[in-house]
């Protein structure tokens, strides 16, 4: 049988596992204008930007 879930078993890459523990590290709700919000906020749409970027999609909206 082939098993082709690879998802599931596949270890992090290192820049995935850096970005989750960074974003972790955020309490903010992104929509809010207190301080955490807006860092909240700065890493959303920065991660937007690199998503869009990747795959050649216009950035913001």
């Amino acid at each position: 049988m082939t098993y082709l879930d690879a998802n599931a078993t596949e270890p992090l890459r290192p820049e995935a596992r850096a970005a989750v523990i960074d974003a972790l590290g955020l309490v903010g709700n992104p929509s809010s204008i207190h301080g955490p919000g807006r860092a909240a906020r700065q890493m959303l749409e920065g991660s937007r930007r690199v998503v869009a970027e990747r795959y050649g999609a216009p950035v913001g909206g």
